[in-house]
């Protein structure tokens, strides 16, 4: 016995009816997928700005008796600097764009006027904010954002007083790393493979308080480099 047309039709819009998967409820259960949600962003505290004129970065505070400044390390116009703070009126500590997590460091030290406008885009201050490009860097000194304070500024220590007690006063670094003024905070210089350090009983984590004097500063290192 064929069924008619007009059967068909009824039974198509039975087998499309919600009514119609209700009654399968006891066989199965039709649960409609929940749109994707994206994790919330965090907010960005290094922001990118653009380069205004070629000049010189340096992996240490350029200063007398400082060793191993000078490794031909120079920003241009072309290229996109994070920045994270400034030392004083003329220098700023910045993560240089091109070099990140390569074998070349990439935290340095250049002068201020050497850096332009935000590339703007990231989530700052809030994070659903969108900073705005061709925002100047802050004229805080010694003062880098973040993610705690209630103003999203942090003070730097760039120059953290000597502490504890000296047991190794010719400790080897083993690998490029950065120099911080607490564990895992602020960027205030780098180590290099070959170079010694003052290496002190303070320990913090994985990371130890140590005296560079090829760099003339007190800071952490991580004991990976160490």
């Amino acid at each position: 016995m064929r069924s008619s047309g007009r059967g068909t039709t009824v039974l198509r819009r039975l087998i499309t009816s919600t009514t119609f998967v209700a009654l399968l409820a006891g066989l199965a259960v039709v649960v409609s997928a929940p749109a994707a949600t994206a994790a919330p962003r965090e907010i960005a505290l290094i922001l990118d700005y653009r380069v205004v004129a070629t000049c010189a970065v340096y992996p240490n505070y350029p200063k007398e008796g400082v060793i191993g400044n000078q490794i031909g390390w120079t920003i241009t116009p072309s290229d996109i600097v994070g920045w994270r703070y400034n030392i004083n009126n003329t220098w700023a500590m910045v993560s240089d764009a091109k070099y990140r997590n390569t074998s070349h460091p990439w935290w340095g030290i250049t002068k201020r006027s050497c850096i332009g406008g935000s590339v703007g885009g990231e989530p700052f201050p809030t994070p659903e904010s969108s900073y705005p490009a061709g925002v100047a860097i802050p004229n805080r000194i010694l003062e880098g954002r973040s993610a705690i304070e209630e103003d999203h500024y942090r003070t730097v220590d760039f120059s953290p007083d000597p502490a504890g007690n000296v047991i190794n006063d010719y400790k080897a670094i083993t690998s490029m790393g950065t120099l911080r003024d607490g564990r895992g905070a602020f960027v205030i210089g780098n180590v290099f493979a070959g170079w010694h350090v003052h290496q002190t009983d303070l320990k913090d984590g994985p990371w130890t308080f140590v005296y560079v004097p090829n760099a003339k500063r007190w800071g952490w290192v991580m004991d990976i480099h160490l």
